[in-house]
């Protein structure tokens, strides 16, 4: 497996080549604060497959209050509008991808993004006013859904080569990205940034895709406070999921957490909603 096979491969054979339309509409409409829950429901009504999933999510003993929800409009009023944007954003992806479980647990490894997303977004919420100010909150949940996005695209299409130095990693205490750099010369994080390049998504989100294991090698310091941000939600996901494997868990930088200012405090709040974060994202991925 080169860097060009794999060039080649994200540009004519993922899955994902293109993000789905749904999910670039969406994700304008997260940006923009003038939007409103109805130009939700517009979009998602355009999308049979979504809106008979967001349906099941309302209904789902997760959010369902008792009375039966029948239609996308009560569904975005149950929920609230920031709740269906991002469990849409959320379905419009995982829906796409389909691996041999033999390759990769999915729903362990999108259990986890879909969390990162959440968590991320509540540190910035705890995070100094300094990093509020330079992060931009709404880009949040797509950095974190999608951050790990290079590992899939490598396994679909390298599956093989993939699983090999997956098991290597697990088998001599190795970090993925190390196995990958040792192998391969390069790491899913590079694919990652690749792809993110690809479909236009900010200089900000690229950096989150390239850097999360490694945020102390981010040149670009402006964006270091959202790699950051998701370096911090990814160790403290994995930190309380069981199922993930050892060579997928990140290692906790101490001046990364210095500097993103959150206190220990802080963490260790947000740590406690972890299980909460978890049963919502269970009821997501169960649709």
């Amino acid at each position: 497996m080169t860097k060009q096979e794999v060039i080649d491969f994200l540009l004519n054979g993922f899955v994902l080549s293109n993000l789905p339309d749904s999910f670039l509409r969406l994700q304008r409409i997260a940006n923009d604060p003038h939007s409103d829950v109805e130009d939700v429901v517009a979009v998602v009504r355009m999308d049979p497959e979504l809106a008979a999933n967001l349906l099941k999510l309302a209904n789902s003993s997760c959010y369902s209050t008792g009375t039966p929800v029948n239609s996308i409009e009560e569904a975005a009023q149950l929920l609230g509008m920031r709740a269906v944007v991002q469990s849409s954003l959320a379905l419009g992806i995982i829906s796409q991808i389909d691996i041999p479980h033999e390759h990769l647990d999915l729903r362990c490894f999108w259990k986890r993004c879909v969390s990162v997303a959440v968590i991320s977004e509540k540190l910035h919420a705890k995070a100094p006013q300094f990093i509020r100010r330079i992060v931009d909150s709404n880009q949040l949940y797509t950095a974190g859904l999608l951050y790990d996005i290079g590992i899939l695209a490598l396994i679909e299409g390298f599956p093989s080569e993939m699983v090999g130095i997956i098991d290597g990693a697990e088998l001599i205490g190795e970090s993925i990205q190390e196995a990958e750099s040792r192998v391969m010369g390069f790491t899913h994080q590079d694919v990652g940034r690749i792809l993110f390049k690809k479909w236009g998504l900010s200089e900000s989100l690229q950096c989150v895709a390239g850097y999360h294991h490694d945020p102390l090698s981010l040149k670009r310091r402006i964006h270091c406070p959202i790699v950051d941000l998701v370096h911090i939600a990814d160790y403290i996901c994995c930190k309380r999921d069981e199922g993930t494997p050892s060579s997928l868990k990140p290692r906790m930088l101490d001046q990364v957490w210095e500097r993103s200012g959150i206190s220990r405090t802080a963490i260790e709040e947000i740590e406690l909603e972890v299980p909460q974060v978890f049963t919502a994202t269970e009821a997501i991925l169960s649709l």
